[in-house]
């Protein structure tokens, strides 16, 4: 195995507990099927790189790109999904982040299944610092504390760590918000 930089970008859908509460099953099913369409039409139609890893999770699905590998940046593509998915409907939490991940440089696939008595295992993904910093945003998103705090809400956050890997600079430096001792920026609502 190796240790190489990558961005990740976390795209989750807000509103999924409202939505399947809120719809009748069908409608929620419908709706559902309409996310996870939406985004594999955004990766088929909108390149973001080579060997990129896509991972569904049902309400959010991550995608990571190894640094050097992205076809554009991360942060316009995120921007891009993010904008697609707005015209049908859906609120969203997207995260661009970077950090190191471990490739398994003989393995075909990122994904295996290994079988231990009734348990089967399902490996996604060996360690990854952006997909850990992507679940922080989306947590600090949905966040709720004992004075009704909401949370960040819906937007596009990009790391701290993403924005200076990608030589960016903020004009007015914006507040950093901090969650599990990473940092970002609103980068949109």
């Amino acid at each position: 195995m190796i240790d190489e930089n990558a961005f990740g970008i976390l795209v989750s859908y807000f509103t999924v507990e409202d939505d399947e509460y809120g719809l009748e099953r069908e409608q929620f099913v419908a709706r559902l099927r309409g996310f996870r369409e939406a985004l594999r039409e955004c990766a088929r139609d909108l390149p973001l790189g080579r060997g990129v890893r896509g991972l569904d999770f049902g309400h959010a699905q991550y995608f990571e790109v190894g640094a050097g590998e992205q076809v554009e940046s991360p942060l316009g593509w995120a921007r891009k999904v993010r904008a697609r998915l707005a015209e049908r409907g859906f609120e969203t939490v997207v995260a661009v982040t970077h950090g190191s991940r471990w490739v398994d440089e003989e393995a075909e696939s990122f994904a295996s299944t290994e079988y231990i008595a009734d348990v089967s295992f399902i490996t996604l993904s060996n360690p990854s610092e952006p997909l850990r910093r992507a679940w922080y945003a989306d947590t600090a998103a949905r966040k709720e504390d004992e004075e009704d705090d909401d949370g960040w809400g819906p937007g596009l956050y990009l790391d701290t760590e993403a924005a200076e890997a990608l030589g960016m600079m903020p004009k007015n430096l914006p507040t950093v918000l901090t969650v599990a001792g990473a940092g970002f920026y609103r980068a949109g609502r």
